[in-house]
């Protein structure tokens, strides 16, 4: 391939853009809108469910110190190349390997890693709305110990310490422990949870019932593309914030909340020994970025070619991180007091599983002037954060598919419908009884860890040494007028792949098989090798569509020039004056 001026070539057949199927895909109108969809995207339940639950399973500070380490090295720079290329080559995941074809399966991996991330994203809304709802009683249902789900070690948290502390000592005796009115609501009420993924149960109807109305918002959302889209997600990216430091304020005036907060910043320098704590906080770091799974080159690339990319990239970058930092805040400041009231350390307090958020949550919510209000607010505020992310990610999803199946674009409402109701199909067992270690299970295989770091790997090395780090600098420097430093260069070229290879080698190494949230006890063999067929599903198709490329296409010519031209970039010129709107993709006769 070779970049040249398309005014100066006749030929336009071969365009991998051409000026009608821009206009089919549409574009961002507002200044805002591109930014706005950036923090819908990646600012969510990522930042105010997974963070705090990691940080909280990984030693609080220990994991923040592992956290910025990969911040710094891996999610800015890959964050900026995701969304640049998308705007540069106006393509969604897949398409836009056409510049670099031997590595398109890198694009199908992007596809299928956020196939695997959408299938239980409604599940966790649905879990917000049953919350939302229940909060309209006058007394919450987890508030107290007398409803037909308790059990006898249940302790509510409105017991005085006399009848709290003679509860304990009584369990104790029996070799029990005490559960909080929270913690059995949630297990027993809510996911009606059985201990082990091998006892399926039966289907939890009221989740169901809210997961298929989530997905029907979510096709109306999408049914008109980013023009009915972009007006979703500027009241999705706004309104949670607002609610986020109501959270944070209540959280810090509880008792107890320094004790929190101590554990939350206070490193324990021999955690950062265990390496599950590097491949969480590394893995969290993709997560919540969002890169890898092609939501932000669809998101990019929508987007008008002199838009100004790398500003609005390096700004979410901070925002998202901020976010997270500050729901950290809130979600230890509340599980101290929890530890004050359960007299129990902090690192006891509640099973720091995927749930962690709607144990934490309904707890501070009791403690509220104007309760009910405020727990319909968290709630709502949950379920937006897990609505926009949803949506943005089907627009990644849904932009890939569309670019490389032209007839979708034309039948986009049919199409976007089917789509919506088969991940519907595929949510029903994370609703069943077992649900939850389901989830658990698609969560820690299919949307992150292994998968995730080995599909990002490759998708840094195509970009960065493929078509090439220099070259991605003049794109950039094309688009918005901005010349990087080389330290851009350095970044996307030696840090970041070299940070995420690393990183998948430490996953390998020390695989550790995947335990129920709390408990010493494993999944099931089946289970976990369940989950390697999950990751594999990304993971492979990037070498399998390179030994399809080398074998089916080109076969005129010899493998070597087929090897070439599977990795040969277009170039740019040196000086990265030609205007963005003027660069095209043609292929060489060479």
């Amino acid at each position: 391939f070779q970049m040249t001026n398309s005014s100066r070539n006749g030929k336009n057949d071969d365009l991998m853009t051409n000026q009608e199927e821009d206009t089919e895909r549409g574009q961002w109108d507002g200044k805002f809108d591109f930014l706005m969809s950036m923090i819908a995207y990646a600012v969510g339940l990522g930042n105010v469910w997974r963070f705090p639950y990691l940080c909280y399973k990984n030693g609080g500070g220990t994991f923040l110190v592992a956290y910025s380490f990969f911040f710094v090295l891996a999610a800015v720079p890959i964050f900026v190349m995701e969304v640049s290329i998308g705007q540069f080559l106006q393509k969604g995941a897949m398409e836009m390997w056409r510049m670099c074809p031997l590595f398109k399966g890198v694009g199908i991996g992007n596809v299928v890693i956020a196939f695997m991330c959408i299938a239980y994203f409604c599940v966790i809304v649905s879990w917000a709305v049953f919350y939302m709802i229940s909060s309209f009683n006058s007394t919450f249902p987890w508030e107290t110990c007398n409803n037909w789900w308790n059990t006898a070690n249940c302790l509510s948290g409105n017991e005085n310490a006399t009848v709290a502390n003679a509860l304990r000592l009584k369990l104790k005796l029996l070799n029990q422990t005490t559960e909080t009115s929270v913690e059995q609501f949630w297990e027993k009420r809510v996911l009606y949870q059985t201990d082990s993924i091998d006892e399926f149960g039966g289907i939890q109807w009221e989740l169901l019932t809210i997961m298929f109305f989530a997905w029907l918002i979510i096709y109306f959302a999408l049914w008109k593309g980013i023009t009915s889209a972009r007006k979703f997600v500027y009241f999705c990216a706004l309104f949670p914030y607002f609610l986020i430091f109501v959270l944070l304020i209540r959280g810090l005036t509880l008792d107890g909340a320094s004790t929190g907060i101590s554990f939350y910043l206070t490193p324990n320098m021999t955690k950062l020994a265990d390496t599950t704590v590097w491949k969480d906080a590394g893995t969290q770091v993709f997560y919540s970025y969002g890169v890898g799974f092609g939501a932000l080159i669809a998101l990019g690339s929508h987007n008008k070619r002199d838009h100004n990319c790398f500003r609005d990239a390096v700004v979410m970058c901070f925002i998202n991180g901020s976010t997270s930092i500050i729901a950290g805040f809130a979600i230890f400041s509340i599980l101290g007091h929890m530890s004050v009231i359960a007299n129990k350390d902090i690192s006891e307090i509640v099973k720091p599983g995927v749930g962690l958020a709607f144990l934490a949550y309904p707890e501070v919510a009791t403690r509220l002037p104007l309760k009910q209000l405020w727990a319909f607010l968290f709630f709502l505020m949950i379920t937006i954060l897990g609505l926009d992310s949803q949506v943005c990610m089907m627009e990644g999803l849904f932009t890939a598919l569309e670019d490389a199946f032209p007839i979708l674009r034309r039948h986009k409402k049919i199409a976007l419908g089917v789509c919506c109701f088969g991940f519907f199909l595929l949510g029903i067992p994370m609703v069943t009884y077992s649900g939850v270690h389901w989830l658990n299970l698609f969560d820690q295989y299919g949307a992150s860890g292994y998968a995730l770091l080995f599909v990002v790997f490759f998708e840094v090395i195509g970009l960065s040494w493929g078509f090439g780090a220099e070259k991605i600098r003049v794109a950039i420097k094309s688009m918005t007028g901005i010349q990087l430093s080389g330290i851009w260069v350095l970044l996307w070229k030696f840090a970041s792949p070299l940070t995420s290879f690393l990183l998948f080698i430490f996953c390998v190494v020390y695989y550790k098989p995947l335990y129920y949230a709390g408990t010493h006890q494993p999944y099931p063999t089946w289970a976990n090798v369940f989950g390697f067929f999950l990751s594999s599903c990304s993971m492979l198709s990037i070498p399998l569509y390179a030994l399809y490329y080398l074998i089916f296409e080109n076969r005129h010519l010899s493998f070597k020039e087929r090897l070439i031209r599977g990795v040969r970039p277009t170039s740019l010129s040196d000086n990265g004056t030609q205007r963005a709107e003027e660069m095209t993709f043609l292929p060489t006769n060479k």
